[in-house]
């Protein structure tokens, strides 16, 4: 009787230390629900209505709002693969869909648009990010491609500059003159080192005789449109090759159609928004900011492709050299083209999570 007593006293204790542990379980799930944000919101600025994705851990009030590339891109593409999953474990992620791209609306002129105005539509997304969120959210930039140039060009305003925290640029197009000149200098040398190792010789041979007709002295807004579907063709042949990582959980068959619709969505992106203001697409190809990066104070985090023929990483080495930041590093992932966070997502996310922990 006593041994019995004693295991029902035992089964009781263990069974009210489950129960707790049950509830302190759904509590904590609870907790960590309550942190996560799932949003959509739109904002209404100059005739266009936007929207902004918003996922990720609330906690620390940190909030990284994405400037997708294109232009004609839109920024739930950039919620793709394990390094968005990953920062948004720790800091709330802002997915915008920039004036007349993405699923953003409205009635405004196309004769109105201009990068300055995008700026301002910026702007407007951060003050309704403040006044939903907080004040005391704590904003940093992420500029990939085209959204370098329109980062670039919100910072210069030193009014909207005092809104962040900190900027990041991932292979931005701050300055698309240089761009192309870049761009040709680097298919060139590149082409060279790889006909020497034996890797895609006609192919890179057929590029050499091309490119080497163009006068990188006057390179026109045609041809800068040429070098840049020559540069997503050149990564292609490195990813074929081994030199860039494919993108994580793809297969290398998987990752060379990837590059080759990347490399027609691109143009076509490109050549839709050109339909769409061809004069806008125009101030975009011919806009250089690197004599202006010096009013860039801020602390300024530049990541960039190692094998990025489409913004080379000479782009990331003049903004590092002009910015007048105390705070500035850059990054070259050597394994990566145009696209580190695909390519190297560990490093990136390591990179970004160490910038934005030091400077929040």
């Amino acid at each position: 009787m006593k041994q019995t007593a004693l295991f029902k006293q035992r089964f009781f204790a263990a069974y009210c230390f489950l129960l707790l542990q049950i509830v302190l379980f759904s509590a904590a799930c609870k907790k960590d629900a309550g942190t996560m944000l799932s949003d959509i919101i739109y904002v209404r600025h100059a005739g266009a209505d936007m929207p902004a994705y918003i996922y990720g851990n609330v906690n620390k009030k940190v909030f990284i709002v994405v400037l997708h590339g294109g232009p004609g891109d839109n920024g739930l593409d950039y919620r793709h693969g394990r390094a968005a999953a990953e920062l948004e474990k720790e800091y709330v992620m802002v997915y915008w869909d920039q004036r007349g791209q993405g699923l953003s609306e409205g009635k405004f002129s196309k004769q109105d648009v201009t990068i300055n105005l995008l700026a301002d539509d910026l702007f407007a997304l951060l003050r309704v990010l403040k006044y939903k969120y907080g004040n005391d959210v704590k904003i940093f930039l992420l500029g990939h491609s085209w959204g370098g140039e329109l980062g670039t060009a919100f910072l210069l305003n030193a009014h909207y500059q005092k809104e962040v925290k900190g900027w990041i640029e991932v292979d931005g197009a701050h300055d698309i003159p240089k761009v192309n000149i870049e761009t040709a200098k680097m298919i060139l040398k590149t082409a060279n080192e790889q006909i020497a190792l034996g890797n895609s010789k006609k192919e890179w041979q057929k590029m050499v005789s091309e490119v080497e007709q163009t006068d990188t002295c006057n390179i026109t807004v045609k041809q800068g449109r040429e070098l840049n579907k020559k540069a997503r063709i050149a990564e292609k042949l490195m990813l074929n090759d081994g030199f860039i990582n494919k993108p994580e959980s793809v297969s290398l068959s998987d990752a060379a159609v990837w590059y080759r619709q990347d490399f027609l969505t691109g143009s076509l992106s490109a050549v839709n928004f050109y339909l769409l203001n061809s004069a806008f697409f125009n101030q975009i190809e011919t806009t250089s900011y690197t004599n202006q990066l010096h009013k860039i104070t801020l602390p300024t985090l530049l990541l960039w492709g190692k094998y990025d023929f489409i913004v080379p990483p000479a782009l990331g080495y003049s903004a590092f050299n002009h910015i007048q930041s105390s705070e500035k590093k850059i990054v070259i992932f050597a394994e990566s083209g145009h696209s580190p966070m695909l390519n190297q997502p560990g490093e990136f996310v390591e990179s970004v999570t160490e910038f934005i922990e030091k400077f929040r």
